[in-house]
C-alpha cells in the first residue's frame, strides 16, 4: 500500500451508512470500518435523526434509493440545501434512472454505486470522498479565516475614524485615540463577562457600512464640544456618569477614593453600545447614546484623565489622574499619529492583533 494513503486520517469524518437490510449493514461494516468511522440508519427517516445528531461530524452519505418511509433521494433533498459540503453516495440495486437523476438535481450526489458493489471500486470511492470533503473543509477554514482579518481591518479602521473625527473637525481634543480604545476595551470586556455568555462579536451590515460611519461621526463633531466644556476632570466624570446613566446603566452610583473615582451599575450598557459604533445596530436610542458616552468617554482622556474597567458582573469603571506629562500636539501631528499608532492601538483593543 502507498505510505501516504495508509497514513492520512479517513476516521477524522464519519460515513453515514443508510440501508434497510440488516445484513447490507454487517457487510458494508465489516468491509470499512477498519479505515472509517461508520454511523448506520436503517431508512431515511431515521437517517435525518441520526444526521440531525452528528451532523458536524458526517462526511459521507452512503444510501439506498428504495427504502421504506423515506427514499435515499428523499432524504438526500432534505439536506442538501444546508449542508451541500457533505458528500452524498447513492447505493441501489436498480438502474433506476430517473432516481440517479433526482439525486443530481434534488440531493446534490457526488456518485451512484450499483449493487452488488465492486469492493475495490466502493473502496477508491470511499477513499476520493472522504479526500475530497476533508480538502473543502481545510479550503472553507482558510477562507473563512482570511475574510474574517479582511473584516477586522475594516472594523478597526472604523473604530480609528473616530480618533481622527475632532481632528478633521477642528476641535481640540487630545489623547482622542486612547479613549476609543478604552472604550472599546471596556465594551468587549463586558460582553464576555455577561450574564448571556456572549463573547463573539457579530459582522456588521457592511452595505450600510459607509452610511452609518457618516452619521455617527457627524454626531460625535456636533456631541464632543459639548461633552468638552465641561471645566475640569470632575465635571466631566459626572457627565460620563450622566450618560452612561442615560444609555441604560441602571442603579450607577459614583465612589470617590483617594486617587480614584469608582462608577458601578448593575446593568452594563457597553456592548450595546459598540455594536452601533461597529456598524451591527442602527438603533436611534442607541446610536445617540453612543455617540454622548463616546463623547463623554474623550473628554475625561482630554482633561488627563484614565478610564480602567475592572472585571465583574454589572459595570465598574476606575477613573484615575494620568501622571504622564501632557504633550502639546498639532493637527498635523495628530492625523500622522492616527495613520499608524492610533489603529493599532484601537486593534488591539478589540483584541484583532
Amino acid at each position: 500500500m502507498n505510505p501516504a494513503i495508509d497514513d492520512y486520517d479517513y476516521r477524522r469524518y464519519a460515513i453515514l451508512f443508510v440501508d434497510q437490510e440488516v445484513n447490507t449493514r454487517k457487510y458494508f461494516r465489516r468491509l470499512f470500518s477498519e479505515k472509517f468511522r461508520i454511523l448506520e440508519a436503517e431508512d431515511g427517516v431515521q437517517a435525518l435523526a441520526v444526521f440531525r445528531q452528528h451532523a458536524n461530524e458526517i462526511g459521507i452519505i452512503v444510501t439506498d434509493q428504495r427504502m421504506p418511509n423515506e427514499t435515499g433521494v428523499g432524504f438526500l433533498s432534505e439536506i442538501a440545501d444546508d449542508y451541500p459540503d457533505i458528500i452524498k453516495i447513492l447505493s441501489t440495486a436498480y438502474s433506476d434512472i430517473d432516481a440517479a437523476i433526482g439525486s443530481v438535481n434534488q440531493g446534490g450526489i457526488f456518485r451512484s454505486m450499483t449493487k452488488p458493489w465492486d469492493v475495490p471500486q466502493m473502496e477508491v470511492t470511499l477513499r476520493r470522498a472522504m479526500e475530497f470533503f476533508s480538502v473543502k473543509r481545510e479550503r472553507d477554514a482558510l477562507l473563512g479565516a482570511k475574510m474574517q482579518a479582511m473584516g477586522n481591518v475594516l472594523l478597526s479602521s472604523r473604530l480609528a475614524a473616530f480618533a481622527l473625527a475632532p481632528v478633521c473637525a477642528g476641535i481640540p481634543c487630545s489623547r482622542a485615540a486612547e479613549a476609543v480604545a478604552t472604550f472599546v476595551q471596556a465594551s468587549v470586556a463586558g460582553r464576555r463577562t455577561g450574564a448571556d455568555g456572549a463573547s463573539d462579536l457579530r459582522p456588521p451590515a457592511w452595505t450600510r457600512l459607509h452610511a452609518r460611519q457618516c452619521l455617527l461621526a457627524s454626531g460625535l463633531e456636533v456631541q464632543l464640544p459639548k461633552s468638552l466644556a465641561y471645566a475640569n476632570l470632575p465635571a466631566r466624570i459626572t457627565n460620563l456618569a450622566d450618560e452612561l446613566t442615560a444609555a441604560g446603566a441602571t442603579g450607577l452610583a459614583s465612589t470617590l477614593a483617594e486617587t480614584s473615582t469608582r462608577l458601578t451599575a448593575r446593568l452594563d450598557p457597553l456592548p450595546g453600545l459598540l455594536d452601533v459604533l461597529l456598524g451591527r445596530s442602527d438603533d436611534p436610542a442607541l446610536t445617540q447614546s453612543s455617540v454622548k458616552v463616546l463623547a463623554a468617554f474623550m473628554a475625561v482622556y482630554a482633561a488627563g484623565g484614565v478610564i480602567r474597567r475592572i472585571r465583574g458582573e454589572g459595570l465598574m469603571l476606575d477613573v484615575t489622574q494620568s501622571t504622564a506629562p501632557a504633550k502639546t500636539t498639532t493637527p498635523g501631528a495628530e492625523a500622522a499619529k492616527w495613520l499608524i499608532d492610533d489603529d493599532l492601538l484601537i486593534s488591539a483593543a478589540l483584541g484583532l492583533l
